[in-house]
């Protein structure tokens, strides 16, 4: 194989990897990073580690089973939402995990996805984490754009 040939095929799963992922404008990501919480509603960010392993993987988010979109590394999700019980998934061809949330009213919450390898395609895992670990790992993470678009 020709190595021009060689480097096309190395470099095709993360351009196709990339393809279902909308980031925000800056302006948004940075407003995000403020952290601020209606009083009304609760905040719920879900951000993927920026690691290198399985990096090529899209993993599918799902909120209430209704899809929200794809994840890269190093990016997150900002969900306004209205106090109530919440489903969040992810998943690839080979796993998926879910967190369930009783999100409150001027609270924030945060979930941690990453990608491990799998035989195929790239394992998921979904969890809860604190606000500090979360506020702490999201910084220099880039917002997406959800298709899931929470009721007013």
């Amino acid at each position: 194989m020709s190595r021009t040939l060689f480097l096309i095929m190395l470099a095709l799963p993360l351009v196709v990897g990339c393809a279902g992922t909308s980031k925000a404008p800056a302006e948004d990501t940075e407003a995000a990073m403020t952290f601020k919480v209606p009083d009304d509603k609760g905040v719920v960010y879900l951000y993927r580690l920026g690691r290198a392993v399985a990096a090529a993987n899209v993993s599918i988010v799902k909120v209430n089973s209704l899809e929200a979109g794809g994840t890269g590394p190093g990016t997150f999700f900002r969900w306004e939402l209205k106090p109530g019980t919440y489903s969040f998934s992810a998943s690839t061809s080979e796993s998926s995990k879910t967190v369930q949330l009783q999100v409150e009213a001027g609270k924030l919450y945060f979930i941690e996805q990453n990608i491990r390898l799998g035989l195929s395609e790239g394992r998921v895992q979904l969890k809860e984490v604190d606000e500090k670990t979360g506020k702490k790992n999201i910084q220099g993470m880039k917002m997406l754009v959800s298709a899931y678009v929470p009721e007013e």
